[in-house]
């Protein structure tokens, strides 16, 4: 399930165009955020070398920046939780970082 600071037509609205099926919840407040400790960047983390780079990068793939919805300071968080439990976390470095989304199913199968 995703968690998004936009408002429940903003989601409806993105959700609908990348993957209609995703399941999604708009957390406007940053209540969730919150509570899983996820804040805001510093400068470098939001316009340090790194993310240049990383923007670059997605340039070259023909990715572009968006309008932001929310507070584009807040950094992203992924976490696989089950019941109260956080079993699994990825904590983003800075805001080009890029979870390498194939390795996942390893990195949650090495949880047992």
């Amino acid at each position: 399930m995703f968690v998004y600071q936009g408002t429940v037509s903003e989601g409806v609205a993105f959700f609908g165009r990348y993957w209609p099926g995703a399941r999604a919840v708009a957390d406007a407040p940053r209540r969730l955020y919150a509570a899983f400790g996820i804040g805001t960047g510093r400068t470098r983390d939001l316009f340090g070398p790194a993310v240049w780079l990383a923007g670059a990068r997605a340039a070259l793939k023909g990715n572009r920046v968006g309008k932001p919805v929310g507070d584009p300071w807040v950094m992203p968080g992924l976490f696989l939780v089950k019941g109260d439990a956080i079993l699994w976390r990825h904590v983003f470095r800075h805001a080009g970082d890029h979870l390498d989304f194939r390795r996942l199913p390893d990195a949650l199968r090495a949880l047992g």
